[in-house]
């Protein structure tokens, strides 16, 4: 797409990248068969509540989500990186608040002011917040002490992209060497450059995870991520297809969507599509059991010197995702280190291409 877009297609090109539209299903309820969603197994909190601060304005500007009730002086660090015009909090402030309540600093890096905000800006500007994070967790006596041996990053859609690619900039940034990315549905609306995963740690662990029903991106920016990442061997990366349920109500859908998690405490009232954005990202099955244990997982394994191979006996503690309410098993991931074996997630539209444009232009 090329020269002045029309209306539609400025919304099609932002509902495509934000990647945050409209989350997982989760209402409440049976269908006819009396088959009920899936439960989520909750896990204990380890802080009972979070302190929150929003630092600058603009596509510099950041949010910092700290544990409390007990206040550690230490802990370490997750930067969680947000989709494409989805840079309110609150879109994933669900997942977020799991995090912060196991112990982790979140950095949230707006890296975007609106639609005009150049793409080849995401990355300067998320390091700049990201180092004026540290910066803050570091001088402010009243901040919980940033861990900087464990030092995490997460992203969904573009922000999957941004956290490979600061990964790889962190060493020349001054930044802490990340111990894992885990990057989810990553999309990007530029072209990735061939060198742009040269640095990555060969020690790192790296999660690419991406979703069977798809339609915004596919599975190409997932597949371009994780077979450029040839500084780490595969007992360190792992290559995640979740694939959708409709065995129950509501079914679940592994969209490009389903890693929204909302939380309503966290939500800043921005964001150009806020009430779909918050409306339907609730909690479900491919959350707790699928993105987040996931993410714990491997969070866990790399601050304790494991491969992915050691922490997952090669994936299979990721694959239960739980029973539906008739005890029937939810459809597990495809887990594997060889992308060969996976079946391809195809955009049916053509549209997981995005030319970048303003809108005045």
């Amino acid at each position: 797409m090329h020269g002045r877009m029309s209306l539609s297609q400025c919304i099609l090109c932002v509902f495509a990248a934000a990647g945050t539209v409209a989350g997982s299903f989760a209402a409440a309820g049976e269908d006819a068969s009396g088959r009920s969603k899936p439960s989520n197994r909750s896990r204990p909190s380890e802080h009972k509540s979070i302190d929150k601060y929003e630092f600058g304005r603009g596509d510099r500007s950041f949010w910092l989500f700290e544990p409390a009730d007990p206040k550690p002086k230490s802990a370490p660090v997750i930067v969680f990186h947000h989709g494409w015009m989805a840079y309110n909090p609150g879109i994933y402030g669900a997942w977020i608040e799991h995090l912060v309540h196991r112990g982790n600093i979140v950095i949230f890096p707006r890296y975007q002011n609106d639609v005009s905000t150049d793409p080849g800006q995401f990355l300067a500007n998320s390091l700049s917040a990201t180092k004026d994070a540290f910066d803050v967790l570091a001088t402010s006596p009243s901040h919980v002490r940033a861990d900087r041996k464990r030092f995490v990053l997460i992203g969904h859609s573009a922000g999957g992209n941004l956290s490979a690619l600061m990964a790889a900039a962190a060493k020349e940034e001054g930044l802490p060497e990340p111990k894992a990315v885990v990057a989810v549905t990553p999309g990007e609306v530029k072209p990735l450059a061939e060198d742009a995963l040269k640095d990555l740690p060969s020690t790192m662990l790296f999660v690419v995870t991406v979703g069977e029903d798809d339609q915004v991106l596919g599975d190409t920016r997932g597949r371009e991520l994780y077979s450029r990442a040839t500084t780490i061997s595969k007992e360190r990366k792992k290559f995640v297809l979740f694939r959708s349920d409709l065995h129950g109500f509501p079914p679940l859908i592994a969209d490009h969507t389903s890693p929204a998690a909302s939380s309503r405490k966290l939500d800043t009232g921005e964001a150009p599509f806020r009430s779909l954005q918050m409306f339907d990202a609730e909690v479900d099955a491919l959350d707790v059991e699928g993105y987040w244990k996931l993410a714990d997982v491997t969070i866990d394994a790399a601050f304790a010197g494991k491969t992915l191979d050691e922490a997952t006996d090669r994936g299979k503690k990721w694959i239960d995702l739980g029973r539906w309410g008739d005890g029937v098993v939810v459809t597990p991931p495809i887990i594997g280190d060889d992308l060969a074996s996976f079946p391809r997630v195809i955009h049916p539209s053509g549209a997981k291409i995005i030319n970048w444009f303003t809108p005045w232009n």
